[in-house]
């Protein structure tokens, strides 16, 4: 089963490709990775999910990288939480 990982605090320029780069150092290999962009601007919104083949190897990506320096930034990795998508909120 596979487990997605939040990734905050990334650079604006960074892209699905340089996070995917970061985590291949670390000797994982995501199975998907996908910065969230502004629809307006078309520029990174500063975080991004990826995701891992297994828990197990989540954890151990969380661990390496959490804190980790990502241009002049500091990252901020954690499991993610599980999606709201269709469900309704209050108002």
């Amino acid at each position: 089963m596979t487990a997605k990982l939040f990734v905050g605090n990334l650079p604006y320029s960074c892209t699905d490709e340089d996070l995917r780069n970061l985590f291949e150092t670390c000797g994982a290999a995501p199975v998907d990775v996908r910065v969230i962009m502004d629809r307006a601007t078309g520029l990174s919104r500063g975080f991004g999910f990826v995701e891992m083949a297994t828990f197990d190897e989540a954890v151990q990506v969380r661990t390496a990288l959490s804190g980790a320096s990502l241009g002049d930034r500091n990252l901020v990795v954690d499991l993610a939480k599980p999606s709201r998508t269709g469900t309704k909120g209050p108002r």
